[in-house]
């Protein structure tokens, strides 16, 4: 088996569009991810105690069914319900939703290791509790987790690869139906490898600045 260069060439422009659209399902489930985290955090603490248990069941829910069973249901299960989405948008939902959840727990991590002096100290004030998330207990949690934060984003970046399965053309999705197409696995497949290693560099940079940081 030796290696195709005219065909790696030929390939190699929609392996790029695949890796691009990997870059988009990333950035928008992260957001998802991170903002869904922030909002399940602030109602868990806050809310009365059947929401905090309803939120608690929904959180290891999402935590404990695998992504590949979860995209499946929002491919397959909800349009016979009447619920249509397009493979991206069931793609972006899920992994958002789920690294949502496990956002919540690092969130809540980072909450509990607020000392309490901090909570009195707010009450002393007559902060209302808007104010207390807003300016206080998320800027002090969000900066003792964000390297956390990061591996999940850093996870999720990975996962996008599953999206595969409902037929988003992510990266390993294009890789897979060029191979397909010509019955050669070697170059697209080599070739997909490189491109996520060298899109995994930049997040491993940061992280490793964050947790230099953080160690200071």
């Amino acid at each position: 088996m030796t290696w195709d260069w005219d065909y790696s060439l030929q390939i190699l422009p929609l392996l790029l569009q695949g890796a691009l659209l990997t870059i988009i399902v990333t950035f928008a489930s992260a957001v998802i991810a991170l903002g869904g985290g922030l909002l399940l955090t602030i109602a868990t603490n806050d809310s009365p105690r059947v929401i905090t248990w309803l939120l608690r069941v929904f959180v290891e829910t999402f935590r404990g069914v695998p992504i590949l069973v979860l995209l499946y249901f929002g491919f397959y299960v909800l349009p016979q319900v009447g619920i249509m989405f397009s493979p991206l948008v069931v793609g972006i939902l899920v992994l958002g939703i789920v690294y949502a959840a496990y956002c919540s727990e690092v969130y809540r991590g980072g909450i509990a290791e607020i000392p309490s002096s901090i909570h009195d100290a707010c009450q002393a004030l007559g902060l209302k509790r808007s104010v207390q998330w807003r300016r206080v207990l998320m800027p002090m949690a969000i900066r003792s987790v964000t390297p956390s934060l990061m591996n999940y984003v850093l996870l999720l970046y990975k996962q996008s690869s599953f999206l595969f399965a409902i037929g988003v053309p992510v990266l390993l999705g294009q890789a897979q139906m060029a191979g397909y197409n010509n019955f050669k696995y070697l170059e697209p497949y080599t070739i997909a490898a490189v491109i996520y290693l060298l899109l995994n560099l930049p997040f491993i940079a940061v992280l490793h600045k964050l947790e230099v940081k953080n160690e200071r």
